[in-house]
């Protein structure tokens, strides 16, 4: 049967809120309910209920719990248990009940918009959310710190950079925000947003300027590297662009392939690839990198010839075994050697069914709920969490 423990709840707070409410009608005079009336809708409600249809029995039941001044808090608990059950059509005819009573305290008026404004997010009515969030932004300092993370996730959905730039900003100035190092953190993925959309755009100094700008929340965070490093070598700027990698290569190995092709083209462009080749293999000494592994085996075959790539990466794979060591050397292999034809097919399918297998290992994935993806993503599709996603390293390393 749908939802038991859902239900066993709603008796509960019937009999609570009935009790609550007769208890107070001793000293507070409400208009009076028949005890029996109350009861035999509870009775009816247990009938749906047992009969298995679970809607009619929310709307008794829901109906059965009188609003009165003692049992305002429990309509709360009931609609918010309703919405994390998913029932979120009748979680907004709960809390939209409440609003309607006239003389309600005001800060239980506000409470209900807060959840009533969360059960139009749960819905995906997020403009009529955005309106009673901007309502409470503007009232009280408790409603405000509690209404502008709503206000921020919306814009983050609605992919409003400006706006959650604007709303996260106020946040900060809270001191039990002020030092949080996940909403700063957000300050530069917003910031990082915009100056995204402005690099495809080509307009390089506004974009530098967006990462100025991040930076001031969160210095040398990863994803703001990751583009500054792009824009300085859309710039031109060849020598910024090859510390900024080399910065990552440092703090944050693992995204190195993020930007190799940006260190390459760098290094290309000042005709210093001997230097870029003497990097990558202290690189790949400490750290496994498919990538990296392919770009240096190429230059070294494209300077020094095959037969020393092959030797190379021969080296390589004793020292550090990896699937990726073996394909790209069958790679070459295949490049400069003449095989037989049918040996010739048996080695690349070989190489196929070794790189289809390495396929399967690498990606992204997040640390907190598991989501796997083939690229990388800063905000998690599946948790909706800022930098939880990391490269997957291939198993055994």
């Amino acid at each position: 049967m749908e939802g038991v423990a859902l239900y066993a709840l709603l008796l509960i707070a019937i009999c609570t809120g009935w009790l609550l409410g007769r208890s107070a009608s001793r000293s507070i005079k409400f208009p009076p309910r028949q005890t029996r009336d109350i009861f035999h809708e509870y009775f009816a409600g247990l009938n749906y209920l047992l009969n298995d249809e679970p809607d009619e029995a929310i709307d008794t039941f829901i109906k059965a719990l009188e609003v009165n001044g003692e049992t305002v808090e429990t309509h709360l608990a009931l609609g918010a248990l309703l919405r994390r059950r998913g029932k979120v059509d009748k979680a907004i005819k709960v809390h939209q009940a409440l609003l309607a009573r006239s003389g309600l305290e005001a800060s239980l008026a506000d409470a209900a918009r807060l959840q009533l404004a969360k059960d139009y997010i749960s819905a995906g009515l997020l403009d009529r959310a955005e309106r009673l969030l901007k309502e409470l932004a503007q009232g009280k300092p408790e409603g405000k710190r509690e209404a502008l993370p709503l206000l921020v996730s919306i814009y983050q959905l609605e992919k409003e950079w400006h706006r959650a730039i604007t709303c996260t900003k106020e946040l900060l100035s809270h001191l039990s925000y002020r030092r949080s190092s996940e909403w700063n953190a957000r300050m530069v993925h917003y910031h990082c947003e915009i100056a995204e959309g402005l690099l495809v755009e080509g307009q390089l100094g506004e974009a530098r300027q967006q990462l100025r700008r991040g930076g001031g929340f969160q210095r040398h965070h990863l994803r703001a590297s990751l583009l500054t490093a792009r824009v300085e070598h859309e710039s031109g700027n060849f020598n910024a662009a090859i510390r900024e990698c080399r910065r990552i290569a440092e703090h944050s190995p693992a995204f190195l392939t993020q930007v190799v092709d940006v260190l390459a083209a760098s290094y290309s462009e000042l005709g210093r690839e001997g230097e870029l080749i003497k990097f990558l293999d202290g690189f790949l000494d400490k750290q496994a990198d498919p990538v990296a592994l392919q770009l240096i085996s190429r230059l070294i075959a494209e300077t020094d010839g095959a037969d020393r790539a092959i030797q190379y990466v021969r080296r390589h794979l004793a020292a550090q075994p990896s699937l990726a060591a073996v394909a790209r050397l069958l790679e070459i292999e295949v490049e400069t050697n003449q095989f037989d034809p049918a040996m010739l097919s048996d080695i690349e399918k070989i190489r196929e069914v070794l790189l289809a297998h390495l396929a399967k290992q690498l990606g992204f994935q997040c640390g907190y709920c598991g989501y796997e993806a083939r690229q990388l993503y800063w905000l998690c599709p599946g948790c909706h969490r800022w930098d939880s996603i990391q490269p997957k390293l291939e198993k055994g390393r």
